[in-house]
Order: structure tokens, then sequence, then C-alpha cells
């Protein structure tokens, strides 16, 4: 971290928080992109921690590591991709039939999803539902003592490098979380991702937010020339 100048550092902060206030389906969502957790959260206004914890089945640094290696080693990303390569090789009509006519199958909520959202995600692609939660988890993991800072910056930046690899704005990264939320909550139901589109016009809309200070192309790399070497990130 101390290849990073306290101005970048701060700059890069908000990217990330930007990045994960899409997993907040909470009016605090708004409060937590110019704040950052902090340790008295753990007991006071903790419920959008502790909700957190609780969705990824977190109860240690195990657990915890274990979950961000999943996020952003797969993060459903495969699943989704499956059934999308099995509904694009059939025509829209006999698409729709087969989704129909799929009720009684385990997987027909997903199939649903996936049907209705064939046009407005074509890439199949939704690694940003991992990536958004691996940092909100490290983010978390950092507050309840799981994680040092230094090991929760490292991932971090891991995860914004991963959503920097398979997005090319903010617009994409946006669509992508709601589509994936849709998917892992096995609902097209829009309560399920309203707090994102909330979110989307805090951060693309109106505010000047994704122009003037958390542009999607954020420059990742230290700005600093250290000469103590190369330090290498954690890998999760």
């Amino acid at each position: 971290m101390s290849a990073y100048s306290r101005k970048q550092k701060k700059r890069l902060e908000l990217y990330f928080r930007c990045l994960s206030s899409v997993c907040i389906d909470s009016m605090l969502g708004y409060y937590y992109i110019p704040y950052e957790f902090h340790k008295g959260e753990r007991w006071i206004r903790n419920r959008v921690l502790k909700k957190t914890l609780a969705y990824w089945r977190v109860k240690d640094k195990t657990s915890l590591e274990e979950q961000i290696h999943f996020l952003l080693q797969d993060g459903h990303c495969q699943e989704y991709k499956d059934i999308h390569a099995k509904l694009q090789a059939l025509t829209f009509a006999v698409r729709e039939r087969y989704v129909e006519n799929s009720k009684e199958d385990a997987q027909y909520d997903k199939l649903l999803v996936v049907h209705k959202y064939m046009s407005l995600l074509p890439s199949a692609d939704i690694a940003a539902l991992g990536g958004g939660w691996a940092i909100m988890l490290a983010r978390i993991g950092r507050v309840y003592g799981l994680l040092s800072k230094r090991e929760a910056w490292e991932i971090d930046l891991q995860a914004a490098r991963y959503l920097q690899q398979h997005y090319s704005s903010w617009e994409e990264y946006l669509t992508a979380f709601a589509v994936g939320t849709h998917f892992i909550m096995n609902s097209t139901e829009v309560k399920h991702v309203r707090h994102i589109l909330n979110m989307a016009s805090t951060i693309v809309g109106a505010s000047s937010l994704a122009l003037e200070k958390a542009s999607w192309n954020q420059n990742l790399l230290p700005d600093r020339d250290l000469n103590s070497g190369h330090q290498d990130g954690i890998s999760v």
C-alpha cells in the first residue's frame, strides 16, 4: 500500500465503495459511498454488515476467504453461461416454448431469468456479481478483523482489475450486476434490483460522480516509484 500516494488511495477507496455500493439493499447504501465502514458498526448500525455475512455464510477468516475465492473464480458465472448457451441454441419461438414447458424443472426460475435477459446481456457475463461482492466482503472483513488492512486492499485491487477486464463502462457493470442479482435470487421481480437501479442513477445519472471522481477506467497501479521492489499481492 505504501506504493500508493494518499491522494490515489483516497480516489481508489471511493472507486471500491462505488463498485460495492450496489450490494447494499438499504438507504444506507448512499451513506456508504462517501464513508467507509468503521469498527464501531460491528455493534451500532450493523444490519448491513451482519446481513451480508449471514447471506454469504461467513463465520470466520477461512469461510470469508473461501467465499471471496469463489466469487472471483466463478461467482455463479459458469452456471449462467451454461443455461445461456443452451437457450441461445434455440430459435426465439422454440426457446419460449421450452421455458414455458420447464415449470416443473428445478432450474425453471433461473431459466426464466436468463431467457428474459438474453438481449440485455448477450455476453452472458455476470462477473460483476462476483467482483462487487468480493469487494464488499473484503471491506466488512477488515472491520471485523478477519482481514488486515493490506489484505483487504489487495483483494479490492484484485476484484477491481477483474471487473475492468470484463467490462468497459459503469453501465455495462451495473447491468450485469442487476441481471446477476436476479439470477441468484431466482426471480425477475424488480424489487430485488430496485436498490441497484437507484444506485445506478447516483453513479452514472444526474450525479457527476462517475465522470469526475470515480471514472470506470481508474488507474489501479501504484503512483509512487519505490525502490523497495515489487510487492506481491495475496492470492484468494
